[in-house]
């Protein structure tokens, strides 16, 4: 015999969210929260498009295509302005959600009634998971097509690549809050009552929060060693990268004097190698263990398809230009941003994994 539970319970955990008053008033904030960073963004791009437009009146494009900031505003910087407020309000809404969904029912006892009817333990689980993944899905779709209102109401269209990268940004913001609402429902199945889950989710919620700080301090330095030591004897008085020498020159046969430059420091040459190794090192481990947190790693994301050139610009404040004397190529934000997508894949995975198994092995006698 065939159980219906499935969507049974997936339906009436979808009713209670939106009946309940702590859904409701969080996704509330939030809503009113967004649409206010929205409009103040569009105010700001409005300001900035007429300066763009004012420049171009007065000279041309190509004078003040030379550098960043200069060009034409995007639109994608319009919702940079509220990256922030979906991160943190984000991953409370998600929160919020999970934390008493099993807690709550071992608490009434109403999970034992539950189980005496004809389904199956695992419909439980799976229908409260995907009641709260529909929530989370029409909550954040609305607040995105209102977002998309504000923007045709102030009569700016986004063109095909901002449409896409609005799109990606708006599906790893959903990652993002189906992650926290992922580990708060594990956290559920783990703890007695709904008050340790909570706790115990919040823990782990600032923890992720707090890796930054852990990334650049000194456990990096235990992690990967210490930088390598400035070789100042060999530049006590001088902030050049070649050697205190007196530099040659010769006559050429034109009669132009004809000055030799002088070979660069093996000792400033030796450090520089050192240093470049140490600091590639770093940023690969800082990578990887930002991997980790959904919340760096949509800030991440939002950084390289919000802010125009994001990623070019981070490789010019290190190497304006190639070994060659040539620009750094264009980089593919999408190519750049494969690895952060995966990892907000795999963590709500890994917690809804773990969140089943715990409740398929948990005695509720």
């Amino acid at each position: 015999m065939k159980s219906n539970g499935l969507p049974v319970i997936a339906q009436k955990e979808l009713r209670d969210h939106f009946k309940s008053k702590k859904f409701l008033l969080i996704f509330g904030i939030f809503l009113i929260i967004t649409i206010i960073g929205m409009v103040s963004g569009v105010a700001e791009y409005n300001k900035n498009l007429q300066q763009y437009n004012d420049r171009q009146s007065v000279a041309d494009d190509d004078e003040y295509n030379m550098g960043f900031g200069w060009g034409k505003p995007s639109i994608m910087t319009i919702y940079l302005g509220v990256s922030g407020l979906i991160i943190t309000l984000g991953a409370i809404l998600g929160i919020a959600m999970g934390f008493d969904l099993i807690s709550k029912e071992k608490e009434t006892k109403s999970l034992k009634i539950l189980l005496s009817h004809p389904i199956y333990r695992d419909e439980v689980i799976n229908g409260k998971a995907l009641g709260g993944l529909m929530a989370l899905a029409i909550a954040l779709g609305i607040t995105f097509i209102v977002t998309f209102a504000i923007l045709l109401i102030s009569g700016i269209v986004p063109e095909g690549d901002e449409l896409s990268k609005i799109l990606v940004y708006g599906g790893a913001a959903f990652l993002m809050i189906l992650s926290y609402f992922a580990l708060s429902l594990f956290m559920s199945t783990v703890a007695n009552d709904s008050g340790k889950a909570l706790v115990y989710t919040l823990v782990i919620f600032v923890a992720l929060m707090s890796l930054p700080m852990l990334v650049n301090g000194p456990v990096m330095n235990m992690i990967i060693g210490e930088p390598p030591e400035y070789p100042e004897q060999a530049f006590a008085s001088s902030n050049s990268a070649y050697s205190i020498m007196e530099v040659s020159s010769s006559v050429s046969s034109d009669g132009e004097v004809v000055y030799e430059e002088p070979e660069p420091d093996p000792v400033w040459e030796e450090y520089r190698k050192k240093s470049d190794e140490y600091w590639q090192k770093r940023q690969s481990v800082s990578d990887i263990i930002s991997l980790i947190s959904p919340t760096m790693n949509l800030q991440t994301l939002s950084y390289k398809l919000l802010i125009p050139d994001y990623s070019k610009m981070m490789s010019m404040s290190f190497s304006p230009v190639g070994d060659d004397g040539s620009e750094m190529p264009e980089t593919d934000v999408f190519a750049d941003i494969f690895k952060n997508i995966i990892a907000l894949f795999a963590f709500p995975a890994a917690f809804l994994g773990l969140a089943y198994v715990r409740f398929m092995r948990m005695d509720v006698r």
